[in-house]
């Protein structure tokens, strides 16, 4: 090994450069490195530089930084990550080639975004992630390609509000998912069914009294689904949980999560004997259970020194004192 290090950052190879401004926000990039000299200017404006762009936030609304900002997206011919703010997308439609974006992260989504969205828009899109909307009717066609393989490379998207009842045709190449939704039967008849070979699945679900009762009268179960992450709120009772595990029974990572804000939630009666049959009988492959959960303290009683024999997973459950009162406690695991 060499006795002379580098000490200094010029000195550094470009890989290595390279990987270090992948880590530095497009703001910080601009105003540190681009004007330092010519060969890190070379290096910021290098097509092979893979930025995480927020725009229009990384400009810092000036005049200046929004004219680099145009020339660097002039410059790169592979942008493959990007994340927007709102109708951005359409605004700069004219400087921005989407052909080649990989990653893409719309934080605030509007109609025209939604719409804007096609495969032919964004033929390599392997990654989606579209932010909280207040839209209460989305256009179904987005949820169409997504979930009938018109994005042909998309392996991983996070999404809200899936309410359409359109026809889908399965999308085998969707492994992970998240996704937002006060509708279950949306869920297990459409989602599951049409992602075969998903692994990952983040839920989360807002139960009310109306909503439809899952039944075991509908055949499907899924049979790739390893890790599964419930987020609850609403009107839930263990019986809701038992028939929703019934569609997922290969599932082996299991983490279960209540809102401290749900009044409904913070009252529910966590009977851990009964949950642990229910695991065993709907969940065979288990081998690790986590939770963020709750509990009125004067249903709790003295059940967490008895936990661990009811499931091997329940070994690492914890509790503590969540108010000031001490009326609820936490269960969670570490």
């Amino acid at each position: 090994m060499s006795d002379h290090i580098p000490l200094k950052f010029e000195s550094l190879p470009n890989e290595l450069i390279l990987e270090i401004f992948d880590y530095v926000n497009f703001h910080d990039l601009i105003k540190t490195f681009c004007h330092l000299n010519s060969r890190l200017k070379t290096i910021v404006f290098s097509s092979n530089l893979h930025l995480y762009i927020l725009y229009p936030d990384d400009v810092q609304n000036s005049i200046s930084y929004q004219q680099f900002l145009l020339q660097f997206l002039h410059s790169q011919r592979y942008l493959s990550r990007l994340r927007l703010d709102s109708n951005q997308l359409t605004v700069n439609n004219h400087f921005i080639n989407y052909s080649h974006i990989r990653s893409l992260i719309i934080d605030v989504p509007t109609v025209t975004i939604f719409n804007s969205l096609t495969p032919q828009a964004f033929p390599r899109l392997e990654y989606l992630r579209l932010g909280y909307s207040s839209i209460r009717i989305l256009p179904s066609e987005l949820f169409q390609n997504i979930f009938s393989n018109q994005f042909l490379y998309l392996k991983r998207c996070s999404l809200n509000h899936i309410n359409t009842q359109t026809l889908w045709s399965g999308s085998p190449m969707i492994t992970s998912l998240s996704v937002c939704s006060d509708k279950p039967n949306i869920i297990i008849e459409r989602v599951l069914i049409a992602l075969e070979n998903l692994r990952t699945f983040h839920l989360f679900l807002t139960l009310s009294n109306s909503s439809i009762k899952l039944n075991e009268q509908i055949s499907f179960q899924h049979k790739h689904l390893q890790s599964f992450k419930l987020h609850m709120s609403g009107e839930w009772s263990l019986d809701k949980l038992d028939s929703l595990f019934f569609y997922i029974p290969t599932v082996k990572y299991l983490g279960v999560y209540s809102s401290y804000f749900d009044s409904n939630m913070t009252k529910f009666h966590w009977n851990f004997s009964r949950l642990a049959t229910i695991l065993q009988n709907r969940l065979p492959k288990l081998i690790q259970f986590d939770c963020d959960l709750i509990l009125v303290k004067d249903k709790f009683g003295d059940i967490i020194h008895h936990m661990p024999p009811f499931h091997s997973c329940f070994h690492r459950i914890e509790y503590e004192i969540y108010s000031e009162n001490d009326a609820f406690i936490r269960i969670f695991t570490s």
